[in-house]
């Protein structure tokens, strides 16, 4: 598999996953709630000519969106063409590389983000216009309601579909994924899924406490953490070291 990266050395994914981990360990406030990993898509419609999509082209879009993303964004890319519509993955750690400062994005920066892409997009591949999202346009917001009635009985057929195949929680989230569903979080914890721009709830997709019911595997997520924590314990380590060092040259 190909991969897009920025302010990222290594050649794997286990590498990656590392300097993902020590971005993290710079972050300077840390709350019980916070964000460490932005997923973020760029899709082309299924109706679009797969033959006109070049991997020059896909090259391009990656690293166009990355550079419109920011330089000093920590981020691991890669294009899935194995669905009836081909599309980009983003992995975007939710710090500048090595600050600790947010690299969050409010709804203006992230409307700017789309409409500057979009433009990008229209002006050097006009071929694929069925996968114009025209962000920004009046219409595109005001059809919001209308498109949320219309899909949300299809996707609680599908997350229900999902929910009566899976044997945990992360097994429900990988199913979703493998249907382009994928979920966010708060506070750590999945509440929902995300679709063309819209959040359902997954107390709004599924009865009351449902996904709550199916076991946790957590030991990923532990591991993670406690590497995350490891390395900080190192820099501080350092720090002190680097501290006691200057008080005795004084």
């Amino acid at each position: 598999m190909r991969f897009y990266t920025s302010n990222l050395r290594g050649n794997n994914i286990n590498e990656f996953v590392q300097e993902f981990i020590t971005n993290e360990a710079f972050r300077r406030q840390r709350r019980l709630d916070q964000v460490r990993i932005f997923h973020e898509i760029i899709s082309f419609n299924s109706a679009e000519n797969k033959d006109v999509i070049t991997d020059a082209m896909i090259d391009d879009l990656a690293h166009t969106y990355m550079r419109l993303r920011g330089d000093t964004g920590v981020m691991l890319g890669a294009v899935h063409k194995d669905k009836n519509h081909m599309h980009l993955h983003f992995c975007v750690s939710a710090l500048h590389y090595r600050t600790g400062k947010s690299l969050g994005l409010n709804k203006t920066q992230l409307r700017e983000l789309k409409q500057s892409f979009q433009e990008y997009h229209k002006q050097h591949y006009p071929e694929l216009s069925k996968s114009f999202p025209e962000h920004g346009k009046d219409t595109r917001y005001v059809s919001h309601s209308a498109w949320h009635r219309q899909q949300r009985k299809q996707i609680i057929g599908i997350v229900q579909q999902c929910f009566a195949q899976a044997t945990s929680q992360r097994d429900f989230l990988e199913l979703l994924r493998d249907r382009e569903l994928h979920h966010y979080e708060r506070n750590g914890k999945p509440i929902g899924i995300e679709y063309d721009g819209l959040k359902f709830r997954f107390s709004r997709l599924l009865p009351e406490n449902q996904f709550e019911s199916l076991p946790i595997e957590r030991s990923e997520e532990y591991r993670v953490l406690a590497e995350i924590q490891a390395v900080r314990d190192r820099q501080h380590e350092r720090e002190n070291r680097e501290h006691d060092s200057a008080d005795r040259e004084r």
